[in-house]
């Protein structure tokens, strides 16, 4: 049973390990289950010591899993791969944020918008674009930067002859 050899000492320099640093530090792979047997084995009816011990304990082990959490999502927005051995409760957060991120196109690659480059071929003054937004005034021959994804307001500068694409 390794949760006996699991202490308040030892947590607190997991703790001290995972605020030192950016990258997630290797822990025993049973380090969750062990933290459950910790708790589990606590009397809750000992003394006024023992139950401030206890939320001492509470406090130090929720630091590290909301440490270990923001790190495991970090690893998973940029699509690093975990450090092995990990525990296997990080193992499956790490699979399931990167299904999540995945899922809905929130990869640190695809949030990068190319952008397209216009020039004006007349003068124009402030208008509104299809889209809302307001461009201008514009002097001829100006250079305009669009993200790729403002097709409707390229085509309408284009169509209307105020500006040609680079």
């Amino acid at each position: 049973m390794v949760s006996e050899n699991l202490t308040y000492d030892i947590l607190w320099q997991i703790n001290q390990k995972e605020k030192q640093s950016n990258e997630l530090q290797l822990v025993p792979k049973t380090l969750y289950n062990d933290i459950k047997e910790l708790l589990d084995n606590t009397d809750d009816r000992s003394s006024e010591e023992l139950k401030i011990q206890k939320e001492n304990t509470l406090k130090l082990i929720n630091s590290i899993f909301e440490r270990r959490k923001q790190k495991i999502m970090v690893y998973a927005a940029y699509g690093k791969e975990m450090p092995s051995p990990a525990p296997d409760q990080d193992n499956a957060f790490y699979r399931e944020a990167v299904n999540l991120i995945g899922a809905n196109n929130l990869t640190y690659a695809k949030r990068e918008q190319r952008e397209v480059q216009l020039k004006a071929i007349q003068s124009i003054p402030e208008i509104v674009l299809p889209s809302g937004n307001k461009i201008g005034p514009l002097e001829k021959d100006q250079v305009l930067n669009l993200n790729q994804k403002e097709n409707e307001d390229k085509n309408f500068l284009i169509n209307n002859g105020i500006c040609k694409e680079m």
